[in-house]
């Protein structure tokens, strides 16, 4: 079982996703479920004239996903495969603390801005100094997923559909009849990986699971 990171929102949609369930479904309607999430494609092979080489198109070798890798004469150098695969089990990292009795509280769990609860926690969680996702050792885990499928894609190919999986709640229509999920995801992608992230349109593994008991 392999460890996965996700943020305190991610968290909180993953909560809200009904657990064995496929396709994913939310628990409460009105709040964002996730089933995907993207990870940037490392590491990079570079082209001489800068130009990242990979190809699109995702294959299938000894039951798992993967892509090519290739020089700058369109040779493939070597296959590169995702960091989690089909049929993996993971187990989430999220922001925590430990009382002084040894047990994890969660920050997810903790009234958010509009002063909502997503589980039993009701304290201020002002003050309290969280331990960063990373730390979480995996006794403390209480969330986990099989993934399900695994694309490789540009960043910016994301639908609507997928933005809404990535746990952004469906946005009404705009006087464009467009909506705006897509446009949440971006700026959310750009508030966790800093300014000018979504702008520059990697390549991402995009992994679609099921949360799982």
């Amino acid at each position: 079982m392999k460890p996965i990171i996700f943020s305190t929102n991610g968290v909180k949609a993953l909560l809200n996703t009904k657990p064995g369930t496929w396709p994913a479904e939310p628990i409460n309607s009105s709040r964002p479920c996730k089933s995907q999430t993207r990870q940037v494609l490392k590491p990079r092979y570079r082209h001489k004239n800068g130009e990242t080489g990979f190809e699109v198109s995702t294959g299938v070798k000894h039951g798992g996903r993967y892509v090519h890798i290739i020089d700058e004469h369109g040779s493939i150098t070597r296959d590169y495969r995702p960091p989690y695969n089909i049929g993996d089990k993971l187990w989430v990292r999220e922001s925590h603390v430990f009382t002084n009795h040894g047990n994890p509280v969660y920050k997810a769990d903790f009234r958010d801005n509009r002063g909502d609860y997503w589980a039993s926690v009701a304290s201020d969680p002002k003050g309290v100094k969280w331990r960063p996702s990373i730390q979480m050792p995996r006794k403390a885990a209480r969330l986990f997923l099989e993934v399900k499928e695994v694309r490789v894609e540009r960043l910016q190919d994301i639908t609507e559909a997928d933005a809404i999986a990535e746990g952004t709640l469906a946005a009404p229509l705009n006087k464009w009849d467009k909506s705006l999920s897509a446009d949440i995801f971006a700026a959310l992608w750009n508030a966790i990986n800093g300014k000018g992230a979504w702008e520059s349109n990697p390549w991402v593994w995009v992994y679609e699971f099921m949360r799982v008991e």
